[in-house]
């Protein structure tokens, strides 16, 4: 049996590479035989990336406009079907049979899972809420193209309808796609965590390097540092932390900063101008990129994490915080319910909110909770328990693939 595996994250892409560089190791280290897969890439710096990881068996899959317009000619119902009665297969299933794949797994959401009519495959579904927010920017129609929502809501329930499993990273996650595209098949999800690989690297090389020279070396104010790590997209909702910082601040609580650290995605300046014109350009501070080694001082010495995303039933900078034992302050109604209880929950509709968890009595930080968190993580994240989780899915299709394959 040959698994095909499509990579399409870019290595730009914050969590979404994470996400995606972690599952192809969890992987490939799950398979019995190292060359009984295939990774197809789609993007050559992440190709090169891989490449530079040690990953082996990879594949760049260029798509080039002739691939594109191949592609879009097979989703045109008339062609389609012309097609169907030449029997000529799409370019993304000729090239999977030119490789002999039996089962493709996509490393994370794709639009080419509407192309795999005949191939079997698992699918990756992160979280649901373009349902919940359909009229955020990052979801809109924008200069003439179909709105990612109507995307994500075709190849989703293309998914559901013919998917071989679709992991997911909580039960909360399983009963959106559930109820949105009525699911009733038995066995189809498979439940993963997102593990993230900045712990492992830290084990790694924890004993390397000096945290706290590194930490110094950024030159931020010695104050306590509430810090959120996500790239400034919409449903990030910096803004909420930034109004909660002014609130601090007019209330004479000043020994707060916040520390952002993500690429722009189109949000990043309004965030910055909010912060200017309400004076606190000496409480937030602005990092674009910063190396593992410098995130990992940030974890450690923080006073908290800070996380006020629409989008996400658990997410990764979730995870990391608990491994490095930091409290965590999270959108309240968000999260899946056994990663909710270790967390404090902000009121999104209050910007005292935070002010309260910090300073009133009837609201202070459950120290237990971060201890829980930790074996929480601890149990879950193991590399022994995600790797089983790949063994049982696989043996699970090969116990079906027998029923129908061809010598």
């Amino acid at each position: 049996m040959k698994i095909g595996v499509f990579f399409e994250s870019l290595v730009d892409s914050g969590g979404g590479i994470s996400v995606s560089l972690t599952r192809l190791n969890f992987l490939t280290k799950s398979l019995e035989n190292k060359d009984s897969y295939i990774c197809f890439v789609t993007n050559k710096h992440s190709y090169e990336f891989l490449k530079k990881k040690n990953f082996d068996n990879l594949i760049y899959f260029k798509i080039n406009f002739f691939f594109r317009l191949l592609l879009f000619l097979h989703s045109i119902t008339f062609t389609k079907k012309i097609f169907s009665i030449l029997k000529i297969l799409n370019p993304l299933e000729k090239n999977l049979g030119k490789h002999k794949i039996d089962l493709l797994y996509f490393i994370s959401p794709s639009p080419f899972v509407k192309f795999c009519n005949f191939t079997p495959f698992i699918y990756s579904i992160w979280e649901m809420q373009h349902r919940s927010i359909p009229y955020f920017p990052e979801y809109r129609d924008r200069k003439g193209n179909p709105s990612t929502f109507l995307q994500r809501e075709e190849y989703y329930k293309h998914a559901s309808d013919l998917a071989f499993k679709i992991l997911v990273d909580t039960e909360k996650t399983k009963e959106d796609i559930k109820k949105a595209y009525n699911v009733d098949r038995k066995k189809l999800f498979e439940i993963q965590p997102f593990v993230p690989n900045l712990p492992a690297y830290y084990e790694k090389i924890r004993d390397k390097y000096n945290f706290d020279k590194i930490f110094k070396e950024l030159k931020l104010p010695k104050k306590k540092i509430l810090f959120y790590p996500a790239q400034f997209w919409p449903h990030k909702n910096h803004i909420y932390l930034v109004n909660s910082l002014e609130s601090l601040v007019n209330n004479n609580n000043e020994e707060f900063i916040l520390v952002f650290t993500g690429y722009d995605k189109g949000n990043k300046q309004y965030i910055s101008n909010q912060v200017k014109n309400k004076k606190l350009e000496n409480y937030i501070y602005f990092f674009d990129y910063l190396s593992s080694n410098q995130i990992i001082s940030l974890y450690k010495n923080s006073f908290a994490l800070t996380m006020t995303t629409l989008v996400g039933r658990s997410s990764l900078p979730l995870r990391e915080a608990f491994y490095f034992e930091l409290p965590v302050f999270y959108s309240g109604n968000i999260l899946d319910d056994k990663y909710a209880s270790f967390v404090n929950e902000l009121d999104l509709k209050d910007f005292d909110s935070l002010k309260n968890h910090l300073f009133k009595k009837d609201y202070s930080i459950d120290k237990d909770k971060v201890i829980r968190a930790k074996k929480f993580y601890d149990h879950t994240c193991a590399d022994d328990v995600i790797i089983q989780s790949y063994k049982n899915i696989l043996k699970d299709f090969k116990f079906n693939f027998e029923l129908w394959k061809k010598d």
